[in-house]
């Protein structure tokens, strides 16, 4: 099994961290702090029980807003966890991207007959089929800006946020794994997070799901897919995190306004993107970033490059070639590499392994792999600790609306990151080198240490289409 586990605490570099939210509504300089629990959710057994564990703890009520709902092993269980908690009657909110959660209207179903339940769309598409492409391709401009947050939100009182959708590729046990990150929180983080959720789901482009696809006069006969296969999950919900940690932090979101072809530029509408740029703009001792999509435009190269030579460790970890699920962003980032590597900056690559897995978006050429890094994090001077659902490349930049928490004075929790850098990464990734103007991939295995002077997993054809990519106009869609 392949995963990314960050933290302090011996070879499994978990990460264990407790921290305080700042409202995400102020002024960030002058935002009040509250104590709040935290705990790292790093693998997808966790992430996915601890999920099913708070809606069967529920009493009240449970929002969910997610980029991806699908109806697979997974998907279908969690589904299933929510009706009966509609069925014994918690309140049930789910606020959806059109784009990918569209599979699973039809599942939603009886759920959405079910007294107490509402079920939100954000940009949707109103036509089906052949129709809904069309659509997609007269008005992409709209319809290609994607709510890209992930939060679950359990009785005001405990959330989960991070780099995981719903569904099989994210909660997938055995050798098939993303290597993910989430957190579960409790205390004062969840007036935050839920006043973001509340933005969203009042905003304009949220229409309810019956608006979208009229509900059918007669209910349909939900044929889930292997049902038996569902992980199997205790029931009591996950224990409060203990040795707390309490540290200033700050709840990062981008305003609904993003996803508008007009965005008005108000102290309210900050985007993510400007609340990330103050955080790293000047590094003392160290940067390290974590990013599955990392396209170094908008000047990202020149930022990181100055900071390398006036000392600074920058270091960043993001999906190899065969690892990778999204080909062409793999292309977009590979023009940068040889300019980073000679200006100082370490690159790391997470290695593949296995058979590809699949993801419902983001298929593209066969260059899939079974491992496949989707952690978001980054983590500043020991210090500063960041997770949430924010990518280092144009999408998250300029078209995806994102959401994160940030700790800002954690040693223990931004330690871990540097920990995995020099510890785990040494067997799970490849570490880049410039020499002679040519890239070459460090491979360190329990058989000893290789230098390839190719591109692992990258044949002939793989590198002719990576550059045929690299040179399309399309790095600004990616």
């Amino acid at each position: 099994m392949v995963s990314l586990r960050l933290g302090v605490r011996g070879a499994a570099l978990r990460l264990g961290l407790a921290l305080v939210v700042l409202s995400a509504g102020t002024a960030r300089a002058q935002a009040p702090e509250t104590d709040t629990a935290f705990q790292a959710l790093g693998s997808n057994a966790d992430a996915y029980c601890s999920r099913v564990a708070l809606i069967r703890s529920a009493t009240k009520r449970i929002d969910i807003q997610t980029y991806i709902l699908t109806p697979d092993i997974t998907g279908t269980g969690m589904i299933r966890e929510l009706e009966s908690a509609a069925d014994r009657g918690v309140g049930v909110r789910l606020l959806l991207d059109d784009y990918g959660s569209h599979d699973a209207k039809a599942r939603l179903d009886r759920l959405r007959r079910t007294p107490g339940v509402e079920i939100r769309y954000i940009n949707a598409s109103r036509k089906q089929g052949l129709g809904r492409r069309i659509d997609y391709v007269l008005d992409f401009r709209r319809l290609n800006r994607r709510m890209h947050n992930k939060s679950f939100i359990v009785d005001d009182r405990v959330a989960i946020v991070g780099g995981r959708n719903i569904g099989d590729v994210y909660f997938r046990q055995g050798e098939a794994v993303f290597a993910d990150l989430d957190v579960i929180v409790e205390g004062g983080a969840l007036s935050d997070l839920r006043q973001v959720f509340e933005t969203y789901w009042t905003s304009a482009l949220s229409e309810p799901l019956d608006a979208i696809a009229p509900l059918p006069a007669r209910p349909r006969t939900a044929q889930d897919p292997s049902p038996d296969r569902v992980p199997s999950c205790a029931t009591p919900a996950p224990a409060a995190p203990r040795d707390l940690q309490v540290v200033p932090t700050v709840v990062f979101s981008d305003p609904p306004s993003k996803l508008s072809r007009v965005q008005p530029e108000t102290p309210e509408s900050d985007p993510i993107r400007e609340q990330i740029r103050r955080e790293i703009d000047n590094p003392a001792q160290s940067l390290f970033i974590v990013s599955p999509y990392f396209i170094p435009s908008d000047g990202w190269v020149h930022d990181l490059v100055a900071m390398s030579r006036r000392g600074v460790d920058v270091r960043i970890l993001t999906n190899s070639a065969r690892a990778t699920n999204s080909t062409p962003v793999h292309a977009a980032y590979s023009k940068y590499r040889r300019q980073l590597l000679e200006g100082g900056v370490r690159l790391f690559e997470f290695k593949p392994t296995g058979v590809p897995v699949e993801e419902p978006d983001l298929e593209f050429a066969g260059m899939r792999s079974r491992s496949t890094l989707h952690a978001k994090t980054f983590a500043v001077d020991d210090q500063k600790l960041f997770v949430g659902s924010f990518n280092f490349d144009p999408r998250s930049l300029h078209i995806n609306n994102e959401i994160g928490i940030l700790m800002l004075r954690s040693p223990a929790a931004a330690g871990g990151i540097r920990t995995y850098f020099e510890v785990g990464a040494r067997t799970s990734a490849y570490e880049l080198q410039a020499r002679d103007g040519r890239i070459l991939w460090r491979d360190s295995t329990p058989e000893g240490e290789q230098v390839l002077t190719r591109e692992p997993g990258v044949r002939f054809f793989h590198k002719i289409l990576l550059k045929a990519l690299s040179l399309a106009p399309i790095e600004h869609l990616l």
